[in-house]
């Protein structure tokens, strides 16, 4: 849909929020701002960006804004694919691993322009093999994605063909879905039906990391979203993140952050204001 149709139905863009989905937008013209958890991007015509699932965004509109949204779950891109592994060779999809955005000339712009033209066109038509057009379009654009990226020199890690990099690809959104009522890396195992010793091998030959390392690493991203994009105390978000007790969750802030989660918050605060 149009970001016009999307506002008009309710969305109001301007609050921080999060969707269970990935949004790919597209902005044809305008200029401002868009928050992605704890970072900011600026926007402008020809910019095309990924918001994943799970994020807090909000925009802010500094001029008239146009543009177009996809949205879609992994799961729908999955279906009937022949190729299972994609989101696993689409480190931008993530946002711990790079910017996910583009800012596109007059030449590429008038390219996905049209295609997301064509998308909105054909998609619209209530008909027999609708959803494997949309799909199609979208491993269209998101394959298009890839290529702009590598063209940029992103420095992302290399995909790792076969069974690790489908393993990833399930870890990822096994954290996704179920952080943070499952924390233990002997639950995430027992929901992908192997073994620790495979799930953390699996994950050091592709990301360099344990899976113990990477639920930390997603627990502390949930932690700071939360104490940054809501009025939560303390001890309430110590207990949603499934922490004993508010000093333990105050210890483990600290070790990976250097301060405390009252610190954090307040010097966000702090530089919020100042923006």
């Amino acid at each position: 849909m149009t970001l016009a149709e999307s506002d008009r139905e309710g969305h109001d863009r301007h609050v921080p929020h999060r969707h269970d989905f990935f949004e790919l937008i597209w902005i044809r013209r305008g200029h401002g701002r868009v928050s992605c958890d704890l970072q900011g991007f600026e926007y402008r015509a020809n910019t095309l960006l990924v918001v994943s699932p799970g994020q807090v965004h909000a925009w802010r509109y500094e001029t008239e804004t146009q543009g177009l949204i996809a949205g879609f779950s992994p799961e729908f891109l999955a279906v009937n694919s022949e190729h299972p592994g994609l989101l696993a060779k689409l480190p931008f999809l993530y946002p711990e691993f790079m910017d996910p955005v583009l800012y596109l000339d007059e030449t590429e712009g008038g390219r996905i322009d049209l295609v997301f033209q064509q998308f909105q066109d054909l998609v619209q038509i209530e008909a027999p093999g609708r959803d494997d057009i949309a799909r199609g379009f979208l491993l269209v654009i998101l394959s298009h994605m890839r290529q702009l990226f590598a063209r940029r020199g992103e420095a992302a890690p290399q995909p790792i063909r076969g069974e690790s990099e489908l393993l990833v690809q399930r870890f990822r959104l096994a954290l996704e879905e179920h952080l943070p009522q499952i924390v233990e890396v002997g639950e995430f195992a027992e929901l992908l039906n192997i073994s620790r010793t495979h799930l953390n091998n699996g994950l050091r030959r592709y990301t360099g990391r344990s899976a113990s390392e990477l639920i930390h690493e997603r627990m502390l991203l949930e932690a700071k979203r939360r104490l940054l994009h809501s009025t939560l105390t303390i001890a309430e978000i110590a207990y949603e993140l499934r922490f004993q007790d508010p000093s333990y969750f105050g210890r483990f802030f600290r070790k990976y952050t250097g301060v405390t989660p009252g610190g954090y918050r307040e010097a966000m605060q702090h530089a919020a204001i100042a923006c």
